[in-house]
């Protein structure tokens, strides 16, 4: 136990000495995101990523905070935006579930909604995961869908207008939101970028259902390993840091809103989980 709190403590010293990057944030463009990426890569992606997520428990710390903030805002839904494949929800509905959180429902949502998933969630967790069938733009959620909003390794996919909107959209509605991410603008995380091809070689079987063409464009023509280090590498440089992120909650019209920006250290991943939260109080 001594041994473990002794590694954690020196990993954070070293975080502290070789620091963030000094460059601002880069919104340089992630494949992911593109219109023209083919959906067998896309999905690839999101299945690394799951696979991770599944591995490392990297968002462990992050369902506590979830759990006290729906209980701060006496809330009993949550929105996940822009969920992918899933993510870290699956964890979370076990955590709720076994912290007598039974009640709470999940609702995944996202721009390019992947119904096949949804459907087999909600068969596995009997609709207490519902995924919601329509294209839904996280900038602008509909009202029909309340509750505590979350992103969970997403918000750095926004550019500060479309960020700041985010934010406005939820204190405007009045609806909690709490957002996680697992990259960071960081020299370790930047060089764990490059060995990002190993993990997707090792992960995308145990993901999700390994089909031919993901087979054939993760070990026979590498492209899937080649767009998850570049998506991985992009999307440290383009975590907002808790500075940005507190001069953004300054340029909102939320004065009836609390806010908390910080980091939760995962013992698992042993690696920083940059936050924020916000609730009317």
């Amino acid at each position: 136990m001594e041994k473990n709190h002794n590694e954690a403590k020196l990993l954070r010293i070293r975080y502290k000495r070789m620091g963030i990057l000094r460059m601002g944030r880069r919104h340089l463009f992630e494949i992911e995101d593109q219109r023209w990426c083919p959906h067998v890569i896309r999905e690839s992606i999101t299945d690394c990523l799951l696979g991770l997520y599944n591995l490392l428990h990297m968002y462990e710390p992050a369902y506590q905070k979830i759990a006290e903030l729906l209980h701060q805002t006496n809330t009993n839904s949550i929105i996940d935006c822009c969920s992918g494949s899933g993510g870290p929800v699956k964890q979370l509905r076990d955590y709720l579930d076994s912290n007598n959180l039974q009640h709470i429902t999940i609702t995944l949502t996202d721009k390019y909604p992947n119904l096949e998933l949804y459907k087999r969630l909600e068969k596995s967790y009997d609709n207490r995961l519902i995924g919601h069938p329509s294209a839904i733009d996280a900038c602008r959620l509909p009202p029909s869908l309340k509750g505590l909003r979350c992103f969970f390794s997403s918000f750095h996919h926004f550019g500060p207008a479309q960020a700041k909107n985010i934010l406005q959209d939820a204190v405007d509605n009045e609806a909690p939101i709490a957002l996680f991410e697992c990259t960071q603008r960081h020299v370790s995380d930047i060089l764990r970028a490059f060995l990002s091809p190993i993990m997707v070689w090792l992960v995308i079987p145990f993901a999700r259902r390994l089909t031919w063409p993901k087979f054939l464009l993760t070990y026979v023509v590498p492209i899937t390993p080649i767009c998850f280090m570049w998506d991985y590498l992009i999307s440290n440089l383009r975590t907002y840091s808790q500075k940005e992120l507190m001069l953004m909650i300054k340029e909102l019209d939320a004065p009836h809103y609390k806010w908390e920006v910080g980091k939760l250290w995962s013992k698992k991943a042993k690696s920083y989980i940059p936050y924020l939260v916000g609730y009317k109080h």
